[in-house]
């Protein structure tokens, strides 16, 4: 029997389990490689359409608009036998996740009326799990309630369908270490559940390893990049070497990617999965790159560098006016928190007040911090 206080061998049995009882299934098997539990190659070229979508819905790949036209134009029902997707709520996910990737209005409203027309007695008819009721309330509304299964909430918000209030992620998380404790000693559970168990843990895990338990938020970030002043009296800035036969170092930051890929290493080891150089839906001709996002705490942040006189404090404001903009044109990312974050090569401290000021003015900026370059760069470059 594994030990009740033992996560890890909790986490290593429901997985060996998952992997175990997805062998041999087309659609438990793309499902565990979509959570990054398993590398199998999955067989795409399922002989039935609505296989096809919804193998194609979680692998987030191209599904055929005859397929989906064909699914979705069929009736639940064959002379009052149900087809087989309507016993099947994670294909049916799968469907839903292809429709909405198809990017046609038309195609999702088709999507709203198939389901309708078998989901909501299928909720009514008590016959699903609480996990499958919760599912089924994403699938239908888009929405899920605080009552919702905890780790169908959580699975949805690490996979950025549906994300959750920060008000309320603590209480979750705590409801899914209580429920996962005894995870394994239920019989009934599928071993798609048992793989969201693992994958929910893992992501739970990676976080915990790094990020105060109270979890950060946006004024945490900030704060932390505020204080990065106080370290950048240790910068490396030689004028004679340090050690003997060594030669003399000086840390450059000469350009915008310097200070980001500064802030990458700040913020990696807090955050994981941080991420860099994001592209967002193209507008007409313009594509936005996002510089650093933190997919967690749905945090972006811009970076700016001004290196000397010739680009004003007001040009920077307006390039972040513009980012934002752009940035919430994709769907994706329009209600991410944004903070601004500026490295004044300048050292123009006096400016730096106002420049917060008219940052923060800006709708959607959501944090604004300014650092100037450490002063033996100033010193050197004046001597």
């Amino acid at each position: 029997m594994v030990p009740i206080e033992n996560l890890y061998q909790i986490r290593n049995l429901l997985l060996a389990s998952a992997t175990e009882g997805s062998n041999g299934d087309i659609f438990k098997t793309a499902f565990l490689n979509y959570l990054g539990l398993r590398e199998d190659s999955t067989n795409v070229d399922s002989d039935k359409a609505y296989m096809r979508c919804a193998l194609a819905g979680i692998e987030r790949g191209n599904c055929k608009s005859d397929d989906l036209t064909r699914v979705l134009g069929q009736s639940a029902f064959l002379e009052g036998t149900p087809m087989p997707w309507v016993s099947d709520i994670w294909a049916v996910l799968g469907i839903k996740l292809a429709a909405y990737n198809s990017k046609d209005e038309n195609i999702v409203s088709q999507f709203h009326g198939w389901v309708n027309e078998f989901l909501p007695q299928r909720i009514k008819d008590g016959r699903l799990s609480s996990k499958e009721q919760g599912l089924a309330e994403y699938i239908l509304n888009n929405e899920l309630t605080i009552n919702s299964a905890s780790c169908v909430l959580l699975f949805l918000h690490y996979k950025e369908i549906l994300p959750i209030n920060t008000a309320y992620f603590h209480d979750i998380v705590e409801s899914f270490m209580d429920e996962f404790k005894y995870a394994y000693k239920d019989t009934n559970l599928s071993p798609i559940l048992q793989a969201l168990y693992v994958f929910v843990f893992d992501k739970i895990n990676s976080e915990l390893a790094a990020v105060p338990p109270k979890k950060w938020d946006t004024s945490d970030i900030v704060q932390y990049l505020e204080n990065l002043h106080s370290g950048l009296k240790k910068w490396t800035w030689e004028d004679k070497a340090k050690t003997k036969g060594g030669n003399a170092e000086k840390w450059h930051v000469e350009n915008e990617y310097h200070v980001q890929n500064l802030l990458y290493v700040l913020l990696a080891s807090v955050f994981p999965g941080i991420q860099d150089e994001v592209y967002t839906a193209p507008i007409g001709q313009k594509t936005a790159r996002i510089d650093l996002r933190i997919p967690s705490i749905k945090t972006i942040i811009e970076v700016k560098y001004r290196k000397d006189q010739k680009k004003s404090f007001q040009d920077l404001i307006g390039e972040v006016a513009e980012d934002r903009g752009l940035y919430r044109s994709d769907d994706r990312f329009k209600d991410n928190t944004f903070i601004c974050f500026l490295w004044d090569n300048t050292m123009s401290t006096q400016e730096h007040a106002k420049f917060k000021e008219g940052v923060m003015s800006i709708d959607g900026i959501d944090g604004c911090v300014v650092i100037s370059a450490p002063s033996v760069m100033n010193q050197s470059s004046s001597a």
